[in-house]
């Protein structure tokens, strides 16, 4: 197995999962349908429609002339939240424009559907965790994403860094704007009551964790280290290669455990991460697809 040296996901070899060549958005979800997590949930509304190309006359105005535009056709609208001089802005877009480089490296996030367009720029920046703001529990469970860091945005003209939100009606919406930022399909996510490691103590409470699989194949776990510890909140990530087994407890209330690889000082630490789940049918899941992406 090849050893992975870095210890953030942002940090990982791959991230951001570019390709070289040109890639539709479009065929990047609409394929392999059954390695993502689109209409996992049941919702009484139709599952979203598909992306198209499409390029705005503001994308134009602003010199965004990109290799390639994408349009993301929403199930419903996404609610954008922000803050500007010290007021709260919530504004409702019907469709994203993704805005790509010619090497395949996202640019921008356009809304439309409304009279002002509103930009998420990605220049010269590495890309941005979407942090799911509540575990997933429930059908009604809020779909808010946020970013840890204040993001640039443009709006009429005027550009500022500001805390930014996008709140989904729809669960394939949001695996869809996730997937557009982690370059990854997102193929598990569950919310944890709970995360502690054998080394380190607590690492996370009440927080969603992730699966993805992003190039070459290449599995990771990840989830947001919320810990009372005096070192800085942050996303952890453990790429497959680095767990040597999975214990699976046949009672509920149990932990699953991760034996964790010593490939970095980050897991050596760790040891052993144990991940207690907010539902067990979730945790049953988990187990069983673990099990056999470490066969």
């Amino acid at each position: 197995m090849d050893a992975v040296v870095s210890r953030d996901f942002e940090d990982w070899p791959d991230w951001p999962l570019q390709t070289a060549r040109r890639v539709s958005y479009a065929s990047a979800t609409t394929q392999n349908s059954e390695s993502s997590l689109l209409s996992a949930r049941k919702f009484a509304s139709p599952p979203s429609p598909p992306t198209s190309p499409a390029v705005s006359d503001h994308t134009r105005s602003l010199g965004l002339l990109p290799d390639e535009v994408i349009r993301l056709k929403l199930s419903r609208s996404v609610t954008i939240s922000f803050i500007r001089k010290s007021r709260l802005f919530r504004i409702q877009y019907g469709f994203i424009d993704i805005i790509k480089e010619a090497n395949g490296t996202l640019k921008a996030l356009e809304m439309g559907g409304q009279q002002h367009t509103f930009v998420h720029t990605f220049a010269n920046s590495r890309l941005p965790v979407p942090h799911l703001e509540n575990p997933l529990l429930a059908d009604d469970t809020p779909l808010r994403v946020s970013f840890l860091d204040e993001q640039t945005v443009q709006t009429s003209n005027t550009t500022f860094n500001t805390q930014l939100s996008y709140t989904f009606d729809h669960w394939d919406d949001c695996v869809r704007f996730q997937e557009i930022l982690l370059a990854s399909k997102l193929i598990f996510m569950a919310g944890i009551a709970e995360a502690k490691s054998k080394g380190r103590g607590e690492e996370c409470i009440s927080q969603n964790m992730r699966l993805l699989r992003g190039r070459h194949e290449r599995v990771v776990l990840l989830f947001f280290a919320n810990s009372q510890r005096k070192e800085r909140k942050r996303y952890v990530s453990v790429p497959l290669n680095c767990i040597d087994k999975i214990d699976v407890p046949k009672k509920a209330s149990r932990p699953i455990s991760l034996h964790l690889l010593p490939n970095f000082e980050l897991l050596a630490e760790m040891k052993v991460l144990q991940l207690q789940f907010l539902d067990d049918d979730e945790r049953k899941k988990f187990g069983e697809l673990m099990t056999q992406l470490l066969d």
